[in-house]
C-alpha cells in the first residue's frame, strides 16, 4: 500500500534526532507493578524502566497536519513522560528509504521501531524480526492475509488503527450525514485512489454505498450495489466514474496530488460545478476547495486530523464535517511497544500480535471542533494522559482491548476522571 505523499516528497536519510527524557524526567519511577484497568487486574513482572529505550520513528510524512499532530504527541509529551529518546526519520518516498532507515535505527541501538510510513510493511516486519527488533504499525492495519502471515513473529507488537471497514464505514457515515439532508448532488475528492492506496478506496467506496443506498429501488454504481463490488469496482478502474446513482448524482471527481497548475484547475473546476451541493473528501478537503466555495452555499466534509487550520476552515464555512484522528490514539501502541521492550508484551489471547481498530472523533459545528481541539492539541493533558496510559503497563489483553475500543470523544473523557 502505497502513502499518499509518495508523489511528493523527496528522497532523505535519517537525521533529526528529538532527544530522550533521562529517568530524573521520570516522576522517579523505575518500576511499574500490577494495577487495576477497566475493571481487571492481572498480576505482571515488575517493569524495570530504569533504562532509557531508543526508538526509531518511521515517517512517510511530516508535515500535514496530522502528522505533526501525532509528533507533538510523542515528541512534547510521551517522551518527557517516559524514559525514551524517540529518533524520527526524515519524510521516506518509498521501500528503499524505508530499509535503509530501519537499518540506521539498528545502528544507531534502538530496541523497537514504530511505523507510520507503509510502502511495504511485509519487508519492515521481516528486516525487524531478522534484527530482533521490536515493530509496531502506529496508526493503520495489515491486510488480513498479512497478519495471518505475521501476526506469531517475536518481534512484531502489532497495530492499532482504524480498520478498513472503519474507513468505510466513516465514508458511509459522512455521505449520509448529507443524504439525509436531502443533498443529492456530490462531487468526490478521491486523493490518492490512483495510486491504489486502501484506505482511501474504502472510504470512497462507503461514500458511494450511501448514495446507492439513498438512490432509490435501482441504485447502482456502474451495476454494483454492495460493499465488495463498489470495492472491487474502483479497484479496477483506479478512480471514480461521475454520474447519476439512481436519483443521486456524483456530478466532479478529481483524484491523485499532482498539485501542479493543471491539477488545481481541475479542483476549481470541481468546486465550481453547477449544482454541485457536497465534496466529500477521503482526505483533506479545505486546503484544496475551500477557496474555491467561498460565497457559495457549496459544503465540504473531510477525513483528517484535528488542526488549527481546519478550525479556521470551519468557522469561516469552508470546512462543514470534518472525521479527524485524534493525535493521543497513539498513545496505546507506544505502550504496547514499550511493554515489549521491558519484557512485558501485551498479546492477544492466542498469544498473537495486536490487531485492534480504532476509529474517528466526528465534528460537524465550530462548537464541536473548539471542544474535541483543545483537548486534542493540549500538550499537557490530552486525551491519553500518562495516567491513562500507566493502567496499560500492566492491562491483560481483555483490558487493552477494552481500553482502546472505546475511542469516542465522551468515552475517553469518562475514562479520564
Amino acid at each position: 500500500m502505497k502513502k499518499i505523499l509518495a508523489m511528493l516528497l523527496a528522497t532523505v536519510m535519517v537525521v533529526g534526532c528529538f532527544t530522550g527524557c533521562g529517568s530524573d524526567k521520570k516522576n522517579d519511577s523505575s518500576e511499574v507493578v500490577s494495577t487495576e484497568q477497566s475493571g481487571s487486574k492481572e498480576e505482571t513482572p515488575e517493569l524495570d524502566m530504569s533504562e532509557t529505550v531508543k526508538m526509531g520513528i518511521l515517517v512517510s510524512d511530516a508535515t500535514s497536519a496530522e502528522a505533526l499532530a501525532f509528533r507533538t504527541y510523542y515528541t512534547e509529551y510521551i517522551q518527557k513522560q517516559y524514559n525514551v529518546e524517540l529518533i524520527y526519520s526524515d519524510e521516506l518516498k518509498d521501500a528503499a528509504g524505508e530499509t535503509s532507515a530501519i537499518d540506521t535505527f539498528i545502528t544507531n541501538n534502538c530496541k523497537a521501531i514504530i511505523s507510520f510510513s507503509s510502502f511495504d510493511r511485509a519487508a519492515q516486519i521481516e528486516q525487524c524480526e531478522a534484527a530482533g527488533v521490536y515493530y509496531a504499525v502506529a496508526t493503520g492495519t495489515l491486510t488480513d492475509e498479512e497478519y495471518e502471515t505475521y501476526k506469531g513473529y517475536e518481534h512484531y507488537v502489532g497495530a492499532i488503527g482504524p480498520s478498513l471497514e472503519v474507513e468505510y464505514q466513516t465514508g458511509y457515515d459522512m455521505a449520509n450525514y448529507y443524504l439525509e439532508q436531502g443533498k443529492k448532488n456530490f462531487a468526490i475528492f478521491g486523493g490518492a485512489i490512483p495510486y491504489y492506496t486502501d484506505m482511501h478506496i474504502y472510504r470512497a467506496a462507503g461514500m458511494i454505498a450511501a448514495m446507492v443506498d439513498a438512490g432509490g429501488a435501482d441504485a447502482n454504481y456502474k451495476g454494483a450495489t454492495d460493499e465488495a463490488g463498489i470495492i472491487g469496482q474502483i479497484y479496477a478502474d483506479g478512480q471514480i466514474e461521475t454520474g447519476a446513482i439512481g436519483d443521486v448524482n456524483i456530478v466532479g471527481y478529481v483524484g491523485g496530488y499532482d498539485m501542479d497548475d493543471a491539477w488545481f484547475g481541475k479542483c476549481a473546476q470541481m468546486a465550481q460545478t453547477p449544482d454541485l451541493e457536497v465534496i466529500l473528501a477521503v482526505g483533506n478537503g479545505s486546503d484544496f476547495f475551500g477557496t474555491a466555495i467561498e460565497g457559495t452555499d457549496v459544503k465540504i466534509a473531510s477525513v483528517d486530523a484535528y488542526a488549527e487550520s481546519y478550525g479556521t476552515a470551519m468557522d469561516g464555512g469552508m470546512l462543514d464535517y470534518l472525521a479527524g484522528k485524534f493525535s493521543a490514539s497513539i498513545g496505546p501502541i507506544f505502550i504496547a511497544t514499550y511493554r515489549a521492550v521491558l519484557g512485558s508484551p501485551i498479546r492477544t489471547e492466542d498469544g498473537n500480535a495486536l490487531a485492534l481498530s480504532q476509529g474517528y472523533w466526528v465534528a460537524t459545528s465550530p462548537e464541536e471542533f473548539s471542544e474535541y481541539y483543545a483537548v486534542d492539541s493540549s500538550v499537557d493533558s490530552p486525551a491519553y494522559t500518562k495516567g491513562m496510559l500507566d493502567g496499560l503497563l500492566t492491562a491483560d489483553y481483555a483490558s487493552f482491548e477494552k481500553f482502546v475500543s472505546a475511542y469516542g470523544f465522551k468515552d475517553i473523557q469518562e475514562e479520564a476522571k
